[in-house]
Protein backbone atom coordinates (compact mmCIF):
# COMPACT_ATOMS: atom_id res chain seq x y z
CA UNK A 1 0.00 0.00 0.00
CA UNK A 2 2.87 2.45 0.82
CA UNK A 3 4.60 1.78 -2.70
CA UNK A 4 1.34 2.39 -4.25
CA UNK A 5 0.89 5.46 -2.63
CA UNK A 6 4.11 6.62 -3.08
CA UNK A 7 4.17 5.77 -7.25
CA UNK A 8 0.61 7.21 -7.53
CA UNK A 9 2.33 10.50 -5.22
CA UNK A 10 5.29 10.58 -8.07
CA UNK A 11 3.19 10.14 -11.01
CA UNK A 12 1.24 13.37 -9.82
CA UNK A 13 4.41 15.15 -9.37
CA UNK A 14 5.25 14.25 -12.63
CA UNK A 15 2.22 15.22 -13.95
CA UNK A 16 2.14 18.19 -12.77
CA UNK A 17 5.21 19.19 -13.82
CA UNK A 18 4.91 17.97 -17.52
CA UNK A 19 1.93 20.33 -17.95
CA UNK A 20 3.23 23.39 -16.47
CA UNK A 21 6.23 22.83 -18.75
CA UNK A 22 4.50 22.69 -21.46
CA UNK A 23 3.25 25.63 -20.67
CA UNK A 24 6.18 27.13 -20.20
CA UNK A 25 7.84 26.05 -23.40
CA UNK A 26 4.74 27.12 -25.63
CA UNK A 27 4.51 30.45 -24.08
CA UNK A 28 7.37 33.37 -26.08
CA UNK A 29 7.12 35.95 -23.04
CA UNK A 30 8.81 33.10 -20.68
CA UNK A 31 12.51 32.63 -21.22
CA UNK A 32 14.69 29.33 -20.74
CA UNK A 33 15.97 30.80 -17.49
CA UNK A 34 12.40 31.76 -15.73
CA UNK A 35 10.96 28.43 -17.52
CA UNK A 36 14.05 26.77 -15.60
CA UNK A 37 13.26 28.82 -11.63
CA UNK A 38 10.11 28.13 -11.94
CA UNK A 39 10.61 24.16 -12.82
CA UNK A 40 13.29 23.20 -9.82
CA UNK A 41 12.16 25.36 -7.51
CA UNK A 42 10.81 22.15 -5.64
CA UNK A 43 13.71 20.20 -5.98
CA UNK A 44 15.72 23.06 -4.65
CA UNK A 45 13.30 24.04 -2.06
CA UNK A 46 13.58 20.17 -0.64
CA UNK A 47 16.88 20.65 -0.56
CA UNK A 48 17.27 23.76 1.32
CA UNK A 49 14.56 22.29 3.86
CA UNK A 50 17.20 19.16 4.49
CA UNK A 51 14.23 16.75 3.60
CA UNK A 52 14.81 13.02 3.70
CA UNK A 53 16.05 11.71 0.39
CA UNK A 54 12.55 9.98 -0.77
CA UNK A 55 11.26 13.53 -1.05
CA UNK A 56 14.25 14.94 -2.94
CA UNK A 57 14.56 11.94 -5.34
CA UNK A 58 10.72 12.47 -6.14
CA UNK A 59 11.16 15.69 -6.74
CA UNK A 60 14.15 15.17 -9.38
CA UNK A 61 11.43 11.85 -10.59
CA UNK A 62 8.84 14.53 -11.11
CA UNK A 63 11.22 16.82 -12.88
CA UNK A 64 12.89 14.86 -15.48
CA UNK A 65 10.27 13.09 -15.89
CA UNK A 66 8.54 15.99 -17.38
CA UNK A 67 11.49 17.45 -19.34
CA UNK A 68 12.01 13.63 -21.10
CA UNK A 69 8.16 13.77 -22.01
CA UNK A 70 8.57 17.01 -23.35
CA UNK A 71 11.36 15.82 -25.51
CA UNK A 72 9.33 13.23 -26.78
CA UNK A 73 6.19 14.88 -27.39
CA UNK A 74 8.46 17.91 -28.94
CA UNK A 75 9.81 17.40 -33.09
CA UNK A 76 13.44 17.39 -32.75
CA UNK A 77 13.90 20.67 -34.71
CA UNK A 78 11.97 22.50 -32.29
CA UNK A 79 14.05 21.35 -29.03
CA UNK A 80 15.44 24.45 -28.85
CA UNK A 81 14.19 26.37 -26.06
CA UNK A 82 13.83 22.52 -24.42
CA UNK A 83 17.86 22.13 -24.05
CA UNK A 84 18.48 26.07 -23.14
CA UNK A 85 15.93 25.02 -20.28
CA UNK A 86 18.04 22.20 -19.12
CA UNK A 87 20.98 24.37 -19.58
CA UNK A 88 19.51 26.82 -18.09
CA UNK A 89 18.52 24.39 -14.88
CA UNK A 90 21.94 23.10 -14.95
CA UNK A 91 23.29 26.86 -13.77
CA UNK A 92 21.10 28.05 -11.46
CA UNK A 93 23.25 30.06 -8.80
CA UNK A 94 22.34 27.79 -5.79
CA UNK A 95 24.12 24.70 -7.93
CA UNK A 96 26.60 24.86 -5.05
CA UNK A 97 24.27 22.71 -3.18
CA UNK A 98 25.15 19.29 -3.17
CA UNK A 99 22.67 16.63 -2.34
CA UNK A 100 22.35 12.69 -1.95
CA UNK A 101 20.15 10.62 -4.38
CA UNK A 102 20.71 6.91 -5.06
CA UNK A 103 23.09 6.52 -2.21
CA UNK A 104 25.58 9.16 -3.80
CA UNK A 105 26.82 12.80 -3.39
CA UNK A 106 26.05 15.14 -6.14
CA UNK A 107 26.44 18.35 -7.34
CA UNK A 108 23.51 20.28 -8.38
CA UNK A 109 25.33 21.44 -11.37
CA UNK A 110 25.76 17.04 -12.08
CA UNK A 111 22.06 17.16 -13.06
CA UNK A 112 21.64 14.37 -10.45
CA UNK A 113 19.43 11.80 -11.27
CA UNK A 114 19.38 13.00 -15.05
CA UNK A 115 21.34 9.93 -16.50
CA UNK A 116 19.57 7.77 -15.02
CA UNK A 117 16.16 8.67 -15.89
CA UNK A 118 17.49 9.92 -19.39
CA UNK A 119 18.92 5.68 -19.91
CA UNK A 120 15.39 4.52 -18.20
CA UNK A 121 12.82 6.88 -20.77
CA UNK A 122 15.26 5.28 -23.96
CA UNK A 123 14.13 1.57 -22.65
CA UNK A 124 10.52 2.47 -22.20
CA UNK A 125 8.33 1.71 -25.34
CA UNK A 126 7.14 4.36 -27.58
CA UNK A 127 6.02 5.62 -30.76
CA UNK A 128 8.25 6.10 -33.79
CA UNK A 129 8.34 9.92 -33.23
CA UNK A 130 9.09 9.18 -29.92
CA UNK A 131 11.98 7.45 -29.73
CA UNK A 132 13.68 9.46 -33.00
CA UNK A 133 12.54 12.67 -31.08
CA UNK A 134 14.19 11.53 -27.72
CA UNK A 135 17.32 10.80 -29.26
CA UNK A 136 17.42 14.70 -30.96
CA UNK A 137 16.76 16.10 -27.48
CA UNK A 138 19.87 13.65 -26.13
CA UNK A 139 22.05 14.70 -28.87
CA UNK A 140 21.18 18.21 -28.79
CA UNK A 141 21.85 18.56 -24.95
CA UNK A 142 24.89 16.42 -25.82
CA UNK A 143 26.25 19.04 -28.38
CA UNK A 144 25.41 21.71 -25.99
CA UNK A 145 27.45 20.77 -23.49
CA UNK A 146 24.40 19.90 -20.76
CA UNK A 147 24.85 16.76 -20.14
CA UNK A 148 27.23 13.92 -22.25
CA UNK A 149 25.02 11.37 -23.78
CA UNK A 150 27.09 10.01 -26.24
CA UNK A 151 26.91 6.39 -25.27
CA UNK A 152 23.25 6.93 -26.07
CA UNK A 153 24.64 7.57 -29.37
CA UNK A 154 26.43 4.11 -29.85
CA UNK A 155 23.73 2.78 -28.45
CA UNK A 156 20.95 3.66 -31.44
CA UNK A 157 23.78 3.93 -34.09
CA UNK A 158 25.03 -0.17 -33.01
CA UNK A 159 21.32 -1.10 -33.72
CA UNK A 160 20.66 0.52 -36.65
CA UNK A 161 24.34 0.24 -38.43
CA UNK A 162 26.31 -2.52 -37.24
CA UNK A 163 23.63 -5.33 -36.27
CA UNK A 164 23.02 -6.14 -39.93
CA UNK A 165 25.31 -6.78 -42.36
CA UNK A 166 26.59 -3.65 -44.26
CA UNK A 167 24.36 -5.12 -47.60
CA UNK A 168 21.37 -5.16 -45.58
CA UNK A 169 21.37 -1.89 -43.60
CA UNK A 170 18.55 -0.99 -46.21
CA UNK A 171 16.14 -2.94 -43.81
CA UNK A 172 16.74 -1.43 -40.72
CA UNK A 173 13.42 0.10 -40.05
CA UNK A 174 13.10 3.70 -40.46
CA UNK A 175 12.69 4.57 -37.09
CA UNK A 176 16.08 3.59 -36.18
CA UNK A 177 17.86 4.80 -39.44
CA UNK A 178 16.05 8.35 -38.53
CA UNK A 179 16.97 8.44 -34.87
CA UNK A 180 20.75 7.30 -36.00
CA UNK A 181 20.68 10.51 -38.45
CA UNK A 182 19.61 12.83 -35.70
CA UNK A 183 22.55 12.14 -33.95
CA UNK A 184 24.81 13.26 -36.88
CA UNK A 185 22.14 16.26 -37.75
CA UNK A 186 22.66 17.88 -33.77
CA UNK A 187 25.71 16.39 -32.63
CA UNK A 188 28.21 15.04 -35.36
CA UNK A 189 30.84 17.66 -34.13
CA UNK A 190 30.62 15.99 -31.20
CA UNK A 191 30.70 12.68 -32.02
CA UNK A 192 33.85 13.09 -34.51
CA UNK A 193 35.73 14.61 -31.75
CA UNK A 194 34.69 11.79 -29.64
CA UNK A 195 36.20 9.20 -32.53
CA UNK A 196 39.09 11.02 -32.78
CA UNK A 197 39.66 11.00 -29.17
CA UNK A 198 38.80 7.56 -28.82
CA UNK A 199 36.30 7.72 -26.08
CA UNK A 200 36.05 4.71 -24.74
CA UNK A 201 33.48 3.35 -21.72
CA UNK A 202 33.54 0.62 -19.15
CA UNK A 203 32.84 -3.07 -19.47
CA UNK A 204 31.34 -4.04 -22.91
CA UNK A 205 28.24 -1.25 -22.77
CA UNK A 206 29.58 0.11 -26.44
CA UNK A 207 30.78 -3.04 -28.02
CA UNK A 208 30.36 -3.60 -31.57
CA UNK A 209 27.53 -5.04 -33.58
CA UNK A 210 26.86 -8.33 -34.45
CA UNK A 211 28.03 -7.38 -38.04
CA UNK A 212 31.29 -6.22 -36.75
CA UNK A 213 31.45 -8.93 -33.64
CA UNK A 214 35.18 -9.86 -35.11
CA UNK A 215 36.10 -6.56 -33.48
CA UNK A 216 34.83 -7.28 -30.32
CA UNK A 217 37.85 -7.88 -28.56
CA UNK A 218 40.20 -5.45 -30.10
CA UNK A 219 41.22 -1.88 -28.78
CA UNK A 220 39.22 0.74 -29.34
CA UNK A 221 35.96 -0.78 -30.08
CA UNK A 222 34.59 -0.51 -26.64
CA UNK A 223 33.63 2.82 -27.79
CA UNK A 224 34.41 5.68 -30.11
CA UNK A 225 37.45 5.23 -32.62
CA UNK A 226 37.76 6.88 -36.38
CA UNK A 227 37.30 2.88 -37.80
CA UNK A 228 33.92 2.79 -36.08
CA UNK A 229 33.35 6.26 -37.70
CA UNK A 230 34.13 5.15 -41.49
CA UNK A 231 31.61 2.29 -40.98
CA UNK A 232 28.67 4.58 -39.60
CA UNK A 233 29.17 7.27 -42.80
CA UNK A 234 30.11 4.30 -45.28
CA UNK A 235 26.99 1.81 -44.20
CA UNK A 236 24.92 5.46 -44.21
CA UNK A 237 26.22 6.61 -47.26
CA UNK A 238 24.34 3.38 -48.93
CA UNK A 239 20.93 4.59 -48.08
CA UNK A 240 21.21 7.61 -50.19
CA UNK A 241 20.14 4.91 -53.26
CA UNK A 242 18.42 2.46 -51.38
CA UNK A 243 14.65 2.02 -51.22
CA UNK A 244 13.50 4.22 -48.13
CA UNK A 245 10.98 5.66 -47.52
CA UNK A 246 11.46 9.12 -48.60
CA UNK A 247 11.31 10.89 -45.36
CA UNK A 248 14.03 8.52 -43.75
CA UNK A 249 15.88 9.22 -46.93
CA UNK A 250 15.98 13.01 -46.28
CA UNK A 251 17.17 12.56 -42.52
CA UNK A 252 20.06 10.31 -44.17
CA UNK A 253 21.51 13.20 -46.34
CA UNK A 254 20.98 15.82 -43.41
CA UNK A 255 22.95 13.04 -41.04
CA UNK A 256 25.73 12.95 -44.28
CA UNK A 257 25.93 16.59 -44.72
CA UNK A 258 26.24 16.72 -40.94
CA UNK A 259 29.25 14.20 -40.80
CA UNK A 260 31.09 16.09 -43.53
CA UNK A 261 31.09 19.18 -42.08
CA UNK A 262 32.61 17.55 -38.72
Amino acid sequence: MLFLLRFSSLSFISARKMTDLTKLLSDSSVSAQQAAEKLASPCLEAIKKNEDASKIEGEFDGLWSSVLSAAEQTPHDKQGKLVETLHAIKTIPQSAEKVVVWGEEKRWDELPMFGGKAREQLDIEKSDEAFVNINGFFARATAAGVDDLSLFAIWTLREALEDLAADKISETSPKLLKASSVWFIYAADALAKASKDGKQFDGKVAKPGASLAEFKDEAGWRGFNNDRWKVWLDRLSTLKEADVPEETKSSVVQALSGIRKA
